[in-house]
């Protein structure tokens, strides 16, 4: 076979190969999480701040499965008490 040849087939066979790659991923990414039971689901009224950049979110709920605190810059978040 020519060079040219080759390399056609190689561009080709890269192309499908992204092609493929770039479905999965997108098909991945699509896909809703699943629906949470709301009777995993117990009223709490607690606040956290990052210890990193300061960001600071309430919890309403939480899932009875999840034992610690929520995450924010890849570390854990800090409980913050409020009278």
């Amino acid at each position: 076979m020519p060079e040219g040849t080759v390399g056609l087939i190689l561009v080709i066979a890269a192309s499908l190969l992204f092609l493929w790659v770039s479905r999965w991923l997108i098909a991945i990414l699509s896909t809703p999480p699943p629906e949470v039971d709301p009777e995993d689901l117990v009223a709490v009224d607690q606040d956290y701040r990052c210890s990193v950049c300061g960001a600071e979110i309430t919890l309403r709920s939480v899932n009875v499965q999840e034992t610690g605190p929520p995450r924010h810059c890849r570390e854990e978040m800090d409980p913050v008490w409020r009278p």
